[in-house]
């Protein structure tokens, strides 16, 4: 069986952190609900293959890796921080806040 190149390989490792740093994105300034079902944090996993290919890909690979990983989790703490995306439950004892207006531009 032929060996996987690299790009494919780091590709497949970054794709989870993109993937859901999109996904948050969306769900903090396109959908109006800051409440989902399950909790935000739960979403950090993602960073982890990564933050792999940061510390053993090669020296390319490893800045990208590092930027998306550290912008994975910070967009994760941002939106768990303003309010933009909270489990339901958070979201009821914080006493049901609405989202900032500024996360709200984008929606019609």
């Amino acid at each position: 069986m032929r060996a996987l190149p690299k790009v494919v390989v780091a590709a497949l490792l970054i794709m989870p952190a993109v993937m859901v740093s999109a996904w948050v994105l969306h769900r903090s300034f396109c959908v109006p609900e800051n409440h989902i079902g399950f909790e935000p944090s739960l979403l950090l996993w993602a960073a982890g293959p990564s933050i792999l290919l940061g510390c053993v890909g090669s020296k390319g690979l490893r800045f990208l890796a590092w930027a998306i990983s550290i912008l994975t989790v910070g967009l994760i703490t941002a939106a768990l921080h303003f309010n933009l995306l909270l489990q339901y439950e958070d979201w009821i004892q914080r006493g049901m806040p609405d989202k900032p207006t500024w996360a709200m531009l984008w929606q019609r």
